[in-house]
């Protein structure tokens, strides 16, 4: 098999994929009362899904949409973008 080289941008707007922890953090406080979170059960399995998918870049960003996997999770109103279908069946709020 070829070796795969990962790349340092998000194939949607080509910036540098490059997230601190603190800057989640931020996002999330930030989000959590303006918009319709799940429930930290769903949370955790949507997480678990995105940590073994092979779209995941950088360990926080989801290589289909360019999203933060730990933002996009959160937001009820989001679902997993997977090309095969959501990795996040049964993971629902």
């Amino acid at each position: 098999m070829k070796d795969v080289t990962v790349p340092g941008t998000c194939k949607g707007c080509e910036r540098d994929i490059t997230i601190s922890e603190e800057q989640i953090t931020r996002i999330l406080n930030n989000m959590r009362p303006k918009v319709e979170c799940v429930n930290d059960e769903v949370y955790e399995a949507r997480l678990l899904a995105c940590s073994q998918c092979e779209d995941l870049m950088a360990g926080h960003t989801c290589g289909i949409s360019g999203s933060i996997v730990r933002v996009r999770a959160l937001a009820a109103t989001h679902n997993c973008p997977s090309y095969s279908g959501s990795r996040w069946q049964g993971a629902s709020s």
